[in-house]
């Protein structure tokens, strides 16, 4: 525990604001649970990132009252299209089947920005906390402790986390500002797992800056970890996720494309003679999601082995995406977003702490949500 520091004491804690984080803190809002929800980025996502919305999702979010608006704002995916290569390889629709299986929801699925997903999240919190609870930015935890002696006590507060407060530079994501057709764009490379973590340069910077010279304890019940692919709460809680680090290489462009494919206006998977494949997302307000395969790498065996992704930038996302879609052409009028990651598969195998912490920590594992018990 850090000397002097206040303390405070909640029922729950989560580290993490994303959509995870919010979706948890909705919950508890709504059920009148004392909570605190903090996040180590400066601010909120304003473009990029996740952006489908399944039917299960927008019944949940229609039982908190704001489906209506994601219905209203996002692009609807009625049908998605096949394209594959003729016996001449000549890239050609091949079937056009519905999106969403007819009959299983009133809804269907949609897509629509991460930074509006999270919004819809902020102003619910807002109104079933009546103002309580909100998101602390800047702030990062720096330690954990469970005390085994009390975890049985409902009355209780065994988990201590000491939190730093940031400065506000220490606090904004390293992006890339890439010139694409004259304007500056900044890439979502920061949330990728092609991104090393930059947890312990946050910190460190944060210990030299008197700015961010502002320590408090929290005592709470339970712990949400929500943080994101490089999870500090599941490092502290001893996790090892173990397996192939390297596969595939996958490009991201949120653009407004200049294009003759017929189907860009429509969910497309487009699979090429020999290029690679692509998957197209119409989006809101005019712009096109391209998921773009770029490349085949070795498998590697070490854990923390990542691809080299100086490599990657826009116009080669573009490049590769060009050449699946031949004959066809494709530019952009505006670049809106970007990112790459790299397909991969892993799981924990390393054995549980103690029984004394089940059910005090909770993890959801990005792109895999699900709850672990530790």
């Amino acid at each position: 525990m850090a000397i002097g520091a206040k303390t405070d004491h909640v029922d729950v804690l989560i580290v993490g604001a994303g959509p995870a984080g919010l979706m948890m803190a909705t919950w508890l809002a709504k059920c009148g649970i004392k909570t605190r929800i903090v996040d180590k980025r400066g601010t909120k996502i304003f473009n990029g990132q996740a952006d489908g919305l399944q039917c299960r999702t927008l019944e949940i979010f229609d039982s908190f009252g704001f489906a209506h608006r994601a219905w209203i704002e996002s692009n609807h995916m009625l049908e998605i299209s096949l394209w594959n290569p003729d016996d001449k390889g000549v890239l050609r629709r091949s079937s056009r089947i519905p999106d969403t299986v007819p009959g299983i929801s009133r809804f269907q699925q949609v897509v629509l920005h991460q930074g509006r997903i999270e919004r819809f999240f902020l102003d619910a919190i807002n109104d079933f906390s009546q103002g309580k609870i909100s998101v602390e930015r800047g702030v990062m935890p720096t330690s954990l402790e469970i005390d085994p002696k009390v975890v049985e006590d409902p009355d209780a507060y065994p988990i201590t986390v000491n939190l730093r407060h940031l400065s506000e530079e220490e606090a904004q994501p390293k992006q890339t500002s890439t010139s694409a057709n004259g304007t500056t764009v900044q890439d979502g490379l920061f949330r990728s797992n092609l991104s090393p973590d930059d947890t312990a340069d946050m910190l460190k910077a944060a210990e030299l800056n008197d700015k961010a010279d502002t320590v408090e304890v929290v005592k709470a019940k339970y712990m949400l970890g929500a943080d994101g692919a490089h999870s500090w709460v599941r490092k502290e809680l001893g996790f090892k996720l173990e397996g192939e680090s390297t596969d595939y290489i996958w490009g991201v462009l949120d653009i407004v494309p200049i294009t003759d494919f017929p189907d860009i206006r429509q969910r497309c998977a487009i699979h090429s003679a020999s290029s690679g494949s692509v998957m197209v997302i119409p989006r809101e307000n005019k712009l096109v999601r391209l998921y773009i395969q770029l490349t085949t790498t070795a498998k590697i065996g070490e854990q923390d082995s990542r691809a080299d992704r100086s490599w990657i930038t826009p116009d080669v996302i573009l490049e590769s995406a060009q050449k699946i879609l031949a004959p066809y052409k494709l530019t952009y009028r505006k670049l809106d977003w970007w990112t790459a990651y790299q397909i991969g598969q892993r799981v924990d195998l390393t054995s549980r702490p103690t029984i004394e912490s089940f059910s005090l920590v909770m993890l959801f594992i990005p792109t895999a949500p699900r709850l672990v018990r530790v």
